[in-house]
C-alpha cells in the first residue's frame, strides 16, 4: 500500500522481540545478564533523573568497552542504525563532542542493534568505512537488551536518541544527539538541573507512551489493546492529524489484515479518528483522504468511501500516488 507520513515508525527499530528477525549472526555473551527482555520492560518506566541501566552488549565493534558507569565520568549512550539518515548526519557532530570533551573523561558510545537491515556486518563495514566520522565507540547489541533497557523503557520510538549519563550514573538528560551541546557541557561541568530537566521531559515522554503502546498492539494486532490505547489518543491528540491518521490508518490498512466485520469498534473507532485527521487538514491531504475512504469502507460506508477517494485523487498532485488512490477506488467500486 501507499507510504503514509506516519509517526513512529521506527518503533520496528525498538520494539519488536528479536525472534522476530532471522538472525545473520549468532549472539555472543552480553556483559550484563541481569538485563531485562522486551516482555519485562514497561514503556515509560525510565526516565530522566533515575538511574542507567546497566550496558548489555554483545561486541564492541570499536573502541574499549565500557563495562560500568564510573564514578566521576560522563557517558553518552546514542541509539542508531546504519539505514537511519538523521542518524548518519549526527555521526560527524558525535565525533566533534567525543573530542571536545575525551580529556574531561566523557565517553560517547553509539548503540545499534539487529532489526531486518542492520546487521552486524553491515555495522563493521560502516564502522570501517567511516572512521573520520566515526570517532567514539561503536557497540553491537544483538540481544537488544539495552536498545529495550533504554529506548523502551524510555518511551522513544524513533532514532537517533542519546542519552547523556552524568557523573553518578544518573540520566541526566534524553534527546536528540543534535540538541545536546549545552547540556552536556553543562552536565561536564557540573551545572546541569537534573530536576528540572526531569520536570520538562516526563510531559513530552507522556505524549509518547499511549503512542508506542497502540502501535505495538497493532503490530501484534491486540484489538482490545488497539481499543483502549486508541481511544486515549483519540480524546488527548484528536487535533494532530498525523497521530489521528496513524490510529486510522493502522486498523483499515487491508495489507495489516484485520477483520473488522469481527471487531465493529475497532472500524468505529479508524472512522472517528480518520475524521478528524480529515478535520484537521481542512479536507485537502489526499493521504489523509484516502485513509478516511478506507475506514468509511471498512464501516459499511461504499458510496461514501468512493466520493471520499474521488476527492482525494482530484487532490493528488504525485502520479505514484494518483496511480494507487485509483486502485483503491477501483476496490471500492467492485
Amino acid at each position: 500500500m501507499k507510504t503514509r507520513v506516519v509517526p513512529f515508525a521506527l518503533i520496528l527499530s525498538v520494539g519488536v522481540a528479536v525472534s522476530a528477525f532471522a538472525r545473520d549472526e549468532a549472539p555472543k555473551p552480553a556483559t550484563a545478564a541481569a538485563a531485562k527482555t522486551a516482555a519485562e520492560v514497561q514503556i515509560g518506566s525510565l526516565t530522566v533523573g533515575d538511574k542507567a541501566p546497566a550496558l548489555a552488549i554483545n561486541k564492541w565493534v570499536k573502541g574499549s568497552p565500557v563495562t560500568s558507569f564510573q564514578p566521576g565520568k560522563v557517558t553518552v549512550v546514542e541509539f542508531w542504525a546504519t539505514w537511519c539518515g538523521p542518524c548518519k548526519a549526527s555521526m560527524p557532530h558525535l565525533t566533534e563532542l567525543q573530542k571536545k570533551y575525551r580529556d574531561q573523561g566523557v565517553t560517547i558510545i553509539g548503540v545499534t542493534s539487529v532489526d531486518p537491515r542492520n546487521t552486524l556486518a553491515g555495522v563493521e563495514k560502516m564502522t570501517a568505512e567511516k572512521a573520520d566520522v566515526m570517532g567514539y565507540t561503536i557497540a553491537w547489541d544483538q540481544e537488544r537488551q539495552t536498545t529495550t533497557a533504554y529506548m523502551m523503557a524510555a518511551a522513544q520510538p524513533g532514532i537517533p536518541t542519546a542519552f547523556i549519563v552524568d557523573q553518578t550514573g544518573t540520566i541526566a538528560w534524553i534527546g536528540s544527539p543534535f540538541e545536546m551541546d549545552e547540556p552536556l557541557a553543562k552536565i561536564v561541568a557540573g551545572k546541569w538541573d537534573v530536576a528540572a530537566a526531569r520536570s520538562e521531559f516526563q510531559p513530552k515522554q507522556q505524549e509518547t507512551i499511549g503512542m508506542m503502546q497502540f502501535s505495538m498492539a497493532s503490530r501484534a494486532k491486540n484489538v482490545q489493546a488497539m481499543l483502549e490505547n486508541g481511544q486515549k489518543l483519540l480524546d488527548s491528540r484528536a487535533k494532530d492529524p498525523n497521530i489521528m491518521n496513524m490510529v486510522a490508518w493502522s486498523i483499515v490498512d487491508p495489507d495489516r489484515g484485520i477483520d473488522l466485520k469481527a471487531n465493529p469498534k475497532l472500524a468505529a473507532l479508524a472512522l472517528a479518528a480518520a475524521n478528524k485527521a480529515n478535520e484537521a487538514t481542512g479536507g485537502k491531504e489526499p493521504g489523509m483522504l484516502d485513509t478516511l475512504a478506507w475506514a468509511q469502507f471498512a464501516n459499511g460506508d461504499t458510496a461514501g468511501a468512493i466520493a471520499t477517494e474521488q476527492k482525494a485523487i482530484g487532490l493528488a498532485k504525485d502520479a505514484e500516488l494518483k496511480k494507487e488512490l485509483e486502485a483503491s477506488l477501483a476496490r471500492f467500486q467492485k
